[in-house]
């Protein structure tokens, strides 16, 4: 081994981190933190009730749940920059396809195949994975500050997909969306490697201490049935699909309820820009606060934030009530994904995660797949999107309830 491998300048895990962030960030900004943008284009464009047009985000999420497990159990034993390679691929192919749609049968297809098979492969589950390899000692940091990713896509791509979409048509932008996606093929290329000792490195410095008591987790290798007879990794599910399926769901409608208070436009967009940004400091704070304070605490917090915003939305329905909540729950969302990807990471170990979140995506379904369609459905028979708040406050209840019940076995093995 030469000094340079043993002694880097800069650790190579946070090249790792820099690329599972470039995923995060492109399936971040193009799709889910653009879908509200997407929906009101399409109801626009198509003129179908606003249930059907919610429909785009129930494909999604059940496509992508429904190939988690084959994705999770590929990520633990085959290369990780192939498969992200493959998952960019299928994303910038998604969007030139949708560009392409005629008709709102066209667009659930292609939200069913190739843009579930891009956002897969080059999000959090695969980043989760290869950081956890490279990561012990600052393991939530990493896996926080890659999150991180999707919030500067959420700051970045709005904006500029609406600016297309108003000077040119939507056709046009997703064209280069997909363009886009495909020019960042070098940074996996180049930056991606599966395991420290690809680079003759024996893993993160400074980590011995920490490395005894995290062998066992990390070198256990928890089989399917196995994970499927773990109370922690239900109540994780539990925990992890109640906030998504908040953050999904307000995502997807929180446009839609601006519109109804005669928001639109750039206004709007700015809107997910304010999410974005105060997410991208949520990231990185949860990260840091999970390997200080421990997963269940910061969960409480995640929860407090996404309820508060719930709130101030509900008694203050105006711009500047849809303004401060964008920034409280933008802090809460910051922190779901780090939250979601540390709880497995921490309890089943590096060499299980992929599996562990792979599996646990199909259980989402029924949580996440009927809650955007669900909001909307709310909005249509009752004209207001007041229920839809009760009903999204309801689920980070009932995520704080589990992280309760979880007691201490999310910082300790399961067995």
């Amino acid at each position: 081994m030469t000094p340079t491998q043993a002694n880097p300048v800069i650790y190579p895990g946070w090249w790792i981190v820099l690329a599972a962030g470039s995923g995060q960030m492109l399936q971040g900004g193009f799709i889910f933190w653009s879908m509200g943008l997407y929906t009101a284009a399409f109801e626009d464009v198509f003129g179908a009730p606003r249930a059907q047009i919610n429909l785009i985000e129930t494909c999604l999420t059940v496509s992508t749940n429904l190939l988690s497990p084959i994705a999770g159990i590929l990520i633990d034993r085959w290369s990780v920059r192939h498969l992200m390679m493959i998952g960019l691929t299928a994303m910038g192919l998604g969007l030139i396809v949708l560009s392409q749609a005629g008709t709102l049968l066209h667009v659930w297809a292609v939200w069913a195949s190739l843009i579930p098979l891009g956002v897969l492969l080059i999000g959090a589950i695969p980043g989760a994975a290869v950081i956890s390899r490279w990561f012990i000692r600052r393991r939530g940091l990493a896996l926080g500050l890659a999150a991180t990713g999707s919030s500067i896509g959420g700051f970045l791509m709005p904006p500029l997909m609406t600016w297309m979409f108003l000077e040119w048509d939507w056709r046009t932008a997703l064209i280069v969306a997909g363009c886009v996606c495909f020019a960042f093929m070098p940074v996996f290329y180049f930056l991606l490697r599966n395991h420290p000792h690809d680079l003759g490195l024996s893993g993160e410095p400074n980590s011995e201490a920490m490395l005894a008591g995290a062998t066992h987790a990390d070198t256990t290798q928890w089989q399917i049935p196995e994970l499927l007879k773990s109370r922690p990794f239900w109540l994780q599910m539990i925990a992890s699909g109640s906030l998504l399926a908040v953050t999904l769901g307000m995502l997807a409608n929180l446009s839609l309820h601006a519109k109804d208070l005669g928001v639109t436009g750039q206004a709007t967009a700015v809107l997910y820009t304010i999410i974005a940004a105060c997410s991208f400091c949520g990231k990185a704070l949860a990260g840091y606060l999970m390997d200080r304070l421990g997963i269940q605490r910061c969960g409480y917090l995640i929860c407090a934030f996404l309820s508060s915003g719930l709130l101030i939305l509900f008694l203050w329905q105006s711009y500047p009530g849809l303004v401060a909540g964008a920034v409280v729950l933008g802090i809460g969302y910051g922190g779901v994904v780090p939250l979601w990807t540390s709880m497995p990471a921490r309890t089943f170990g590096a060499g299980s995660v992929g599996r562990a979140l792979g599996v646990m995506n199909p259980l989402h379904i029924p949580i996440t797949a009927t809650s955007a369609p669900l909001a909307g459905y709310i909005s249509d028979t009752t004209g207001s999107y007041d229920g839809v708040f009760w009903m999204y406050g309801g689920c980070c209840a009932l995520a704080a309830i589990a992280l309760t019940l979880m007691g201490s076995v999310i910082s300790s093995s399961a067995r």
